[in-house]
């Protein structure tokens, strides 16, 4: 036992180690990360509340949300060029600090009509938080340290995004009766929505601090492409991001009919407010802590059986949620597919990133956002009035058949490449 306890001692203190000696750029990216979504947060957990609190029902909500997700998919077609232009340093502070500017503007307004044209603006803006993130990781760490340096970010920006919904859930409760503020209402909301893009704001130091990042950097593929001809080495490369483009669709089609109900869903169980944001602030802690083990699968399975296995962990249980719906097996359905995205977003972008070359990277990031944005705002809106006529199950299915498809179009085209491939440690460090 405490031969166990020593080596476990061992395996964090050389983690701890890693993370100290990685490059000042790459730390001060890590407290960027630290700070970037909890603006996020805060605007998913209080604006829906904010705009009942003016007098708007479920049809205007339903309308803005969707009208803020085409946006976010118009933000990251934009980025694929000026990701290839300005870099990523460039895109990520700019794109911050609009997200903010859009953000207290639109926490102010209250017409139904400015409220849709910044909440399209912000949407927009919204895509530089994290679109960027991994051609960033990509332009500034060593292939051998990219899985690594991919997974805490993300877990980073997963715990960033729980502040903001603590946050701006207790400003409203602990500073609006001191200031004579009608708690709930729009103005305790709307403190809240200004506190957390404050601290959201604070991201920005650590970008301006950065030195040599300022400057767009492209890192090589850490494998040779399966072909040597120019032209087949373009065709090789449009293929992959057509298909790693298809599957992020397919996948935000199963996300799409069910995320946006999924508070709904565990309400109807019986499940109070208070209980729900405690399960969705359990899921995404849990799913930072899993995401730091994501280089560790990778390398053991290989990047491909990686993805494949942690995407398709999630299907059992909302396929049992079909014809079982039990608030047990609901929330672990919930915990258990926020802690496949964490793990499976660094896996699936390193290994796009070790196979396609540097030119195609950014395009592909940012249309596969687009694409998962625009399914994701379609099944939304179908899956609704779906849910209203019929319940839950068709939803929980529809998350069960596209989220194979998805991942049988994934095998079919990158099985057999070497970057797929389970690697050791000896040959991470030839990269």
């Amino acid at each position: 036992m405490m031969t166990r306890t020593a080596s476990r001692m061992s395996g964090i203190r050389a983690y701890l180690t890693t993370i100290r000696n990685y490059p000042r750029e790459i730390k001060l990216f890590f407290g960027y990360a630290l700070f970037s979504n909890i603006g996020i947060g805060a605007f998913a957990l209080l604006f829906n509340l904010y705009l009942v609190q003016l007098g708007y029902r479920e049809d205007f909500i339903g309308m803005f949300n969707g009208l803020s997700t085409v946006a976010l998919a118009v933000g990251a077609l934009a980025l694929g060029r000026l990701l290839n232009r300005f870099g990523s340093w460039w895109c990520i502070t700019y794109g911050t600090a609009a997200f903010v500017a859009a953000s207290v503007v639109l926490a102010f307004m209250t017409q139904r009509y400015p409220l849709l044209v910044f909440g399209f603006v912000q949407g927009a803006f919204t895509s530089f938080l994290f679109v960027p993130l991994m051609p960033f990781v990509i332009d500034h760490t060593r292939p051998d340290a990219r899985p690594t340096v991919a997974a805490l970010a993300l877990s980073l920006t997963s715990v960033s995004a729980t502040i903001g919904s603590i946050v701006s859930g207790w400003v409203p409760r602990l500073l609006g009766p001191p200031l004579g503020l009608e708690v709930p209402g729009a103005e305790a909301f709307r403190l809240g929505l200004i506190i957390s893009l404050a601290l959201t704001a604070c991201g920005l130091v650590p970008m301006l601090l950065m030195q040599q990042a300022r400057s767009p950097q492209v890192q090589q593929t850490s494998h040779h492409l399966l072909v040597t001809s120019e032209v087949q080495r373009a065709r090789e490369a449009r293929r992959h991001s057509a298909v790693f483009v298809a599957t992020g669709g397919l996948l935000s089609v199963g996300a799409g009919a069910v995320i946006p109900f999924y508070n709904v869903f565990l309400a109807s169980l019986g499940l109070g407010a208070s209980t729900i944001g405690i399960v969705f602030a359990f899921a995404s802690l849990l799913g930072a802590f899993c995401g730091l083990f994501a280089p560790v699968i990778a390398r053991k399975l290989g990047s491909l059986n990686a993805v494949l296995v942690v995407r398709l962990f999630p299907v059992p249980f909302y396929l049992a949620l079909t014809v079982l719906d039990t608030i047990p097996l609901a929330v672990i359905a919930h915990v258990v597919r926020a802690i496949s995205i964490s793990l499976a977003w660094p896996i699936d972008s390193t290994m796009v990133a070790d196979i396609l070359p540097p030119k195609a990277r950014a395009n592909a990031f940012s249309s596969r956002s687009a694409a998962w944005n625009l399914g994701f705002a379609f099944a939304s809106f179908v899956a609704g009035p779906v849910i209203v006529a019929h319940g839950y199950a068709p939803v929980f299915l529809t998350f069960v058949v596209f989220s194979v498809v998805s991942m049988a179009l994934f095998a079919i085209n990158f099985r057999g490449h070497p970057a797929t491939q389970p690697r050791t440690a000896a040959a991470a460090e030839l990269d």
